[in-house]
């Protein structure tokens, strides 16, 4: 047990601290090689159960009891003054240089953000799947202090329930452990099945993040026993470098986890094992050696002392920026990076530490602390509000305003009709449109970026002669390799088990002609492109008299409508000079065109139809086109009016490929 009532400092663990917000930071700026870079999270979740653990502890040691409105209290002033700066200063700045599109679908968690609930909305709100900007929502990073505050609510309260009968005299380390244990093991059991059921949940939500809270509380009291071990019997120079040597490991465990680790991953689950234990490590073996005094560089605290501020600040400036069109290249992306340390340096400035620490630490009474977390909800509010004002005034007599917002529901009928599924479930069902008698039929094949193309069919195959059948699946590559789906966090095993089915539909349907494609943004190497898109082929040719097949269209980097609502605006951040568009975005898509080329000359009744010089003329993707139609409805999907305004090139180009039509 502690030998003494005070809380001791150690600077290595504000070492730890820099590399765990170094990595957050390398990963979300999509930076090359540390697309794992997540995982700081999950040291971060280990120091708090080190820390917030030997807090409380020191304190039952000293009173007897915990004060738990009084801890609850010192948290809040701590975290809460810098949160409240970050959440109502990036809400008007977002109000003013991103558009109302944006706005509304970009800050939808704000007043969850403000009340340390952010966590619950991510894990139990359903998003639309069109609604890419929900994707890129500015607050999306204040999950982790959810999860953090949440924790701050159960702990003291099972730190209390472990320590009524321990006191200096009657220590009860083994039983102690064995109760942390216990939710180790309970928490962590939680957590890969939910991995595997529901992996959402399992990232975001407290009950599956305890067990790395509970061994922060275990490293702290097997320390302790060490340091008493070590009064009785001081380690030899062996055991001394040893410890070194496993604190060495500790620090490769969270560094190549960063590197190694893949958003491909069900995660937490099994995997958060590697950097909580590398986090573990460190703490424990990192006293007085040369990984305490690597850690414990002045570089190394210092960022560790501005971790908090830097983690607030950092996603929302670099949203902002992507959104913005920046982060294009790596140079815009670290101009970001700097832009959010330099922000990150002012609000631990003169926000964190003056609450913290300093002169307004006064303010840390809990009724002064509850009462501002009241009047933080109704600043959200009021933010929301304002917003929401600023939007109907702006666009109330404005016609092309209202013609870009609607162009985010410019979609293809098979959408209202309820042609796709997404991911909910693996069945088949056909959608026909036109005559049902029609003696010939035309089927359309493929995920959302080839359902962007189904009002060229009926217009081109035009009823009575011809019916269409749709079978669409957002989502899911017509290429016969599973793929892992982040928006699911799992292998999308659904579009594996629907991609089957439809192909044995077709092949009772027997269709004229199939209309096959996928989006170009799947992470498959060239030989999987190849061999899984060559199995679909190799099966629609012997069951369709003719097969074409659409590569997927270039992707603009930033939001099509949104771009285009604010060069209307004409503010400070307008995008009237760039006129939204962006160069050299055709690189992927000519790529995957090549492999898909390369498959359709096996068969003689399968041609390549690549529609995407017609989307992004000599390379250059523009949000609206040179004769006024807007080009997409997001970053990647063509509006509907725009591929109708493609009727009469895409009849030519059929009409030279030998599709017969008529």
């Amino acid at each position: 047990m502690p030998r003494n009532k005070n809380l001791i400092y150690r600077p290595e663990i504000q070492g730890l601290r820099a590399l765990a917000i170094g990595l957050v930071i390398l990963a979300h700026a999509k930076l090359s090689g540390f697309e794992g870079g997540f995982v700081g999270v999950d040291v971060f979740f280990v120091i708090s159960g080190y820390l917030i653990t030997q807090l409380l502890y020191c304190e039952h040691l000293s009173t007897g009891h915990i004060n738990f409105v009084g801890f609850l209290a010192r948290r809040l002033s701590r975290l809460l003054p810098a949160l409240v700066v970050m959440i109502v200063f990036v809400g008007l700045f977002a109000s003013f240089c991103l558009s109302a599109i944006e706005f509304e679908e970009q800050t939808s968690s704000i007043l969850f953000a403000s009340t340390w609930t952010s966590n619950l909305f991510f894990a139990f709100t359903t998003f639309d799947y069109f609604s890419e900007l929900q994707k890129l929502d500015l607050f999306l990073h204040t999950w982790s202090l959810g999860v953090e505050e949440q924790f701050y609510l159960v702990w003291p309260f099972l730190l209390m329930l472990f320590f009524s009968k321990t006191t200096q005299q009657n220590p009860r380390t083994s039983r102690i452990l064995m109760m942390f244990f216990v939710i180790f093991v309970a928490s962590l059991s939680l957590s890969i099945y939910w991995s595997v059921k529901n992996p959402i949940w399992s990232f975001y939500l407290m009950p599956s993040r305890v067990w790395q809270f509970s061994l922060g509380a275990v490293a702290f009291f097997l320390m302790e026993e060490l340091a008493k071990r070590k009064e009785n019997s001081p380690p030899s120079p062996f055991i001394q470098r040893s410890f070194c040597l496993i604190g060495i490991l500790g620090i490769l465990l969270i560094i190549s986890s960063g590197i190694f680790m893949s958003t491909k991953l069900a995660y937490p689950g099994f995997w958060a094992l590697f950097p909580s234990l590398g986090a573990v490590l460190v703490i424990m073996f990192s006293r007085q050696n040369l990984i305490a005094r690597l850690l414990s560089q002045r570089a190394f605290v210092w960022v560790g002392d501005r971790s908090y501020s830097w983690y607030l600040w950092h996603w929302p400036i670099l949203i902002i920026g992507f959104s913005l069109g920046l982060g294009d290249n790596v140079l815009e992306t670290l101009v970001l990076v700097l832009l959010s340390l330099l922000v990150s340096m002012l609000s631990y400035r003169y926000i964190e530490l003056p609450f913290w620490k300093g002169r307004w630490s006064c303010f840390s009474a809990p009724r002064v602390i509850f009462a501002s977390i009241t009047a933080i909800v109704l600043l959200t509010l009021l933010i929301i509000n304002f917003s929401n004002l600023q939007r109907a005034n702006h666009t109330a007599n404005n016609a092309k305003l209202q013609e870009v917002y609607q162009a985010r529901a410019d979609i293809p009928i098979i959408y209202p009709k309820g042609c796709d599924s997404w991911y909910q479930n693996s069945a088949v069902k056909p959608c026909l449109i036109g005559n049902p008698e029609a003696e010939k039929t035309v089927v359309l094949l493929g995920d959302s970026v080839m359902g962007q193309w189904f009002s060229l069919l009926p217009a081109i195959f035009a009823s009575p002669k011809w019916r269409v059948i749709v079978l669409t699946k957002s989502a899911c590559p017509m290429v016969e390799h599973d793929i892992f789906y982040s928006r699911i966090g799992k292998v999308y095993k659904v579009c594996s088990d629907w991609r089957q089915e439809a192909l044995n539909t077709i092949a009772l349907i027997k269709p004229d002609v199939v209309f096959m494609g996928s989006a170009k943004s799947y992470d498959y190497s060239a030989e999987q492109w190849r061999t899984g898109t060559a199995q679909v082929l190799s099966f629609l040719s012997q069951v369709a008299n003719q097969t074409i097949v659409l590569p997927g269209t270039p992707s603009l980097s930033f939001d099509g409508p949104g771009c285009l609502a604010r060069g209307i605006g004409g503010g400070v951040f307008s995008d009237s000079k760039r006129n939204c568009f962006v160069n050299d975005r055709a690189k992927e898509s000519v790529k995957v065109a090549g492999y898909l080329q390369a498959e359709t000359k096996q068969y003689e009744n399968v041609s390549l139809l690549d529609l995407n010089e017609l989307v992004c003329p000599k390379g250059i993707c523009s949000a609206r086109n040179t004769e006024g139609l807007i080009v997409f409805r997001d970053s990647q999907h063509l509006t509907d009016s725009f591929v109708k305004s493609l009727v009469p090139d895409v009849t030519n180009k059929l009409r030279k490929l030998g599709v017969s039509y008529d």
